[in-house]
C-alpha cells in the first residue's frame, strides 16, 4: 500500500505524438531500451512480461559507474490508457534489492501511469508513491523528488527523441 505520510511524486509531459504510439514505447522491450533510464544510461531489458503479475528487468549501466538494476511487476495494464506497476530497485537475477545508493529508501514504489489523448498529442502523467516506508524512508523519498524530477526529466527528454526517430 502507499505510505500517508509522504506526498506523491508527479511528472507529467506532453508528447507529440498518438497515444498508440506513446503507449507502444512504453510497452515493449525495444522501444524501453532507448529511453528508460536517466540521461547518459545504456538500458538493456532483460526480461518482459506485460500482464499482471509480470516482471519487467533491466539492467541501466551508468557512464561514471557500474550497473542499477531495475525490477517493476506489472499490476494493472489497460491499453492504451494506463499502467500500474510496482518500481524497485533490484538486482542481477532480478529479485527486488535495497538502493544501491545507500540510505534510506522505499524498498517499493507504487507507479501509475496514465496517457491522455491531446488533439494529435499524447499527455503522460507519472505518479509515484512509497509503498510500506518507515518514517524516515518517507522522508527520504520528500527529499529526492528534485532528482527524481531530473531523472524522469532526462527518461522524458530520451522517450521524445526517441518518438520523433520512429515517427
Amino acid at each position: 500500500m502507499p505510505d500517508s505520510t509522504a506526498t506523491d511524486f508527479v511528472i507529467a509531459r506532453v508528447f507529440q505524438a498518438p497515444r498508440p504510439r506513446v503507449w507502444e514505447a512504453w510497452t515493449t522491450p525495444a522501444m524501453l531500451a532507448r529511453w528508460f533510464g536517466p540521461r547518459g544510461v545504456t538500458t538493456t531489458v532483460l526480461r518482459h512480461e506485460l500482464r499482471p503479475g509480470g516482471i519487467f528487468h533491466a539492467r541501466l549501466d551508468q557512464p561514471s559507474g557500474g550497473p542499477i538494476w531495475a525490477r517493476l511487476l506489472y499490476r494493472e495494464i489497460v491499453p492504451p490508457s494506463r499502467l500500474v506497476w510496482e518500481h524497485a530497485f533490484g538486482d542481477a537475477e532480478g529479485n527486488v534489492a535495497p538502493s544501491p545508493f545507500g540510505g534510506p529508501w522505499p524498498l517499493r514504489l507504487l507507479t501509475t501511469v496514465e496517457f491522455e489523448e491531446e488533439g494529435g498529442a499524447t499527455r503522460v502523467t507519472l505518479r509515484w508513491a512509497p509503498m510500506d516506508a518507515t518514517p524516515e524512508e518517507a522522508r527520504s523519498f520528500e527529499e529526492a523528488k528534485p532528482g527524481m524530477a531530473d531523472g524522469w526529466g532526462g527518461s522524458y527528454e530520451r522517450l521524445e527523441a526517441a518518438l520523433a526517430e520512429t515517427g
